[in-house]
């Protein structure tokens, strides 16, 4: 079942920020600079009115996230030299602080109540803002941000929505957007051998699924033709359907349902039923966890994949070793009766923030309207010192290659997905994910948006928990009978009685705290 209002910091982690490229390290060191004026003018070796030099502007970073997973520090002299160079580049230095390793919202939430120095860290804008911890930055955008706001693509202009409070207050930056991270994706070889096309239309890909099945490419009885899980069928599948994105949705009535009560997806379950019933869907698919399913798409098994782009992605080079030719590509035309497959998740209220306490807010403004001037002033807090650190593959393209692991990203601020969907990496094995990143995730024409998510990201997720103490059960009831009727453990035929079930179980408390939440805000 669809959870409201999902954090995407776990997502920022594993998109923006591949620690198997770079890696990640911790600690932190201090240092002088001087400060940038308010226009991005270096005064880097200026003096002041007494001819003695300006003493350096320092924003205080809470360097988490990918650092929570450090293996080794960065290399002294490398460390220094980046540091340096954010200076010089800059007129801002960056001072990290690195939380202990699965300890990060405990010292956060220590710092935040000490008097410790602290400017910029990634938060959940309600809750931090609720608490009295950060500071509203709509000023601080108009006055020092013109390549903040520049960078982010109007497209996703939801991201801002959901940073913004009922009095227009904006209180963080955005980091990454809604995005579709299921796809259907499939083996483009073997269609060039079975004389198919990428399927654009549900009965085209019933057609592959049928010719893998008999046709057996993978040979000896062995290829899957599809395998999948529920999140992946109903993220990346089920929006062609219902015509919006899988989510809740407001009916006919003026309130709002959860999906599995939406007519376009009980059409789906159907098909899917029919599929699993003729073979096409492998038989274990809601049984396994993602190692066993990356483990059969690495035994050159797996035709066709609707799961989580990593699922598939991340192993498809192990697959060429052994396979050369062997390549997913996205179904990424793919429709059903009522368009577009894949849904784009709601925009998140979590993104970078400026401490209450920031004893130089404009600066932290304006270190990170540089970060987003120009993408090798983030590569420099990425991946270090250019063609030291890493060098340009393709530099039209910018394909770029680490060289080494001195420097690990202690800087690393600010980073967003407006960056990460401007350049990929030279490794082999990283590159088909970010090809995906950068054709499909914050894709909006082939993606579709839930019913709801322009409110979501309000909604009162404490009030609804405590409305609803049995939430989770009830959420797992739902995805367990909606496997049953997949599997044909339960009949179509039943499926009405099964949504009866479920107003005993406390559906109809879910509606009206929903459409309470919706109406609250709408």
């Amino acid at each position: 079942m669809y959870k409201m209002r999902k954090g995407l910091a776990v997502t920022a982690a594993v998109c923006l920020l591949p620690v198997t490229l770079f890696g990640c390290s911790s600690g932190g060191k201090d240092g002088s600079s001087s400060p940038a004026s308010a226009t991005g003018e270096q005064t880097t070796g200026k003096t002041n009115d007494t001819g003695k030099s300006k003493e350096p502007e320092k924003v205080y970073i809470y360097a988490s996230g990918a650092m929570s997973n450090a293996s080794k520090l960065s290399k002294p002299e490398d460390y220094e030299l980046v540091r340096k160079t954010i200076i010089e580049k800059s007129g801002i230095e960056i001072v990290p602080i690195i939380p202990p390793k699965g300890q990060e919202a405990e010292k956060l939430n220590l710092l935040l109540a000490s008097n410790e120095p602290l400017d910029i860290f990634m938060g959940d804008t309600i809750n931090y803002r609720t608490n009295g911890a950060i500071q509203p930055v709509g000023e601080l955008l108009d006055k020092y941000g013109a390549n903040v706001k520049k960078l982010w693509p109007q497209e996703w202009g939801d991201s801002w929505k959901a940073l913004t409070d009922k009095d227009g207050k904006i209180w963080g930056v955005p980091s990454v957007p809604g995005l579709a991270m299921k796809a259907a994706f499939v083996r483009s070889d073997w269609m060039n051998e079975l004389k198919l096309q990428l399927p654009t239309t549900f009965d085209e890909y019933e057609a592959v699924l049928k010719a893998l099945k008999e046709r057996d490419p993978a040979g000896n009885g062995q290829t899957i033709p599809m395998i999948t899980n529920l999140v992946g069928l109903n993220l990346g599948l089920a929006a062609g359907f219902m015509g919006v994105g899988y989510g809740p949705f407001v009916d006919t009535d003026g309130k709002v349902k959860p999906p599995v009560m939406h007519p376009g997806y009980k059409q789906f379950i159907e098909k899917m039923a029919d599929w699993y019933k003729k073979g096409y869907i492998y038989k274990e698919s809601f049984a396994l966890n993602t190692e066993r399913i990356r483990e059969l798409v690495k035994q050159n098994r797996v035709g066709t994949a609707v799961v989580h782009d990593t699922i598939v992605l991340a192993v498809q080079h192990e697959l060429q070793k052994n396979v050369p030719a062997a390549e997913y590509k996205v179904a990424g035309e793919l429709k059903g009766p009522l368009g577009s497959v894949m849904t784009m998740t709601d925009a998140s209220s979590t993104g970078w923030v400026v401490s209450k306490k920031s004893q130089n807010p404009e600066a932290a403004m304006r270190l990170l309207d540089w970060i987003n001037a120009d993408i090798e002033n983030f590569f420099l807090l990425y991946a270090g010192i250019k063609d030291r650190n890493w060098k340009y593959v393709d530099e039209k393209n910018r394909v770029i290659e680490n060289l080494n692991q001195d420097y690990v990203g202690e800087f690393l601020v600010g980073d967003t997905f407006a960056y990460t969907v401007q350049y990929a990496m030279s490794d082999p094995a990283a590159k088909p994910e970010f090809d995906y990143l950068g054709q499909y995730s914050g894709d909006t024409t082939r993606s579709k948006k839930t019913a709801v998510s322009n409110v979501t990201f309000k909604f009162d997720q404490k009030e609804i928990a405590d409305k609803l103490p049995n939430r989770a059960d009830l959420e797992r009831m739902i995805d367990e009978e909606i496997v049953k009727f997949i599997m044909g453990a339960r009949p179509m035929d039943g499926y009405d009685k099964f949504l009866q079930e479920l107003n005993g179980a406390g559906l109809a408390k879910w509606i009206d705290v929903y459409t309470e939440q919706y109406n609250k805000f709408k």
